[in-house]
């Protein structure tokens, strides 16, 4: 159950009335746990703990300048897509001269996808001057949007099915499909679950 001060942030991100920032991160537990601090007016800042179970990843920022003010809890998200979708792998026939143009597309795809999080594509210059070969693996969401860009400069493509992703906590196995995302400010967390307390 998300607490009600929570949960009117994450209907309501984009006020201007309220935020919520991340103070500190202790992996030092299998467990991580985040300080938080919301701000709200005519409010006393208050104190918050998040604790992130099944923890699989996070990127955080604790600077000051945030360009995303974006609060978002979800399991549908293209940074979940390494975790649930199909991993599969793309390969390509053919060339273009157009090569630094099908670059700049491909590294669009990944901007309007991840935003601040997308992906290196700094093998795909090296990939694309030869005429044909794997130019990468991954999601089969991610690969497919990569197949349009590349089939539209007559570039054969074909991905090969692969497998959904599973991991372990040590006791049982879980799909990827389990995990949500907590995106906050330019940060994300991902894992099974959230849970939020509120310091007296």
């Amino acid at each position: 159950m998300i607490p009600a001060e929570i949960k009117y942030l994450l209907e309501n991100y984009e006020a201007d009335d309220s935020s919520l920032v991340i103070n500190k991160a202790d992996y030092s537990n299998n467990t991580p746990n985040l300080s938080l601090t919301l701000h709200q007016p005519g409010a006393a800042p208050q104190l918050w703990s998040l604790e992130v179970i099944g923890h699989r990843d996070s990127q955080l920022s604790f600077s000051n300048i945030i360009y995303d003010t974006t609060i978002l809890l979800t399991d549908d998200h293209p940074l979940l897509w390494q975790y649930a979708d199909e991993q599969c792998e793309l390969y390509f026939n053919g060339s273009s001269k157009d090569t630094a143009k099908i670059i700049a597309e491909l590294k669009q795809i990944d901007s309007d996808l991840f935003g601040i999080h997308q992906k290196s594509s700094g093998q795909l210059n090296i990939l694309l001057q030869t005429s044909n070969g794997s130019l990468g693996k991954g999601s089969k969401k991610l690969l497919t949007k990569y197949a349009a860009c590349l089939n539209k400069y007559n570039i054969k493509t074909s991905i090969i099915d692969g497998h959904i992703p599973t991991y372990s906590d040590g006791t049982s196995q879980y799909s990827g499909k389990t995990l949500k995302l907590f995106f906050i400010r330019g940060s994300y967390i991902v894992g099974q679950d959230f849970i939020f307390n509120k310091y007296d």
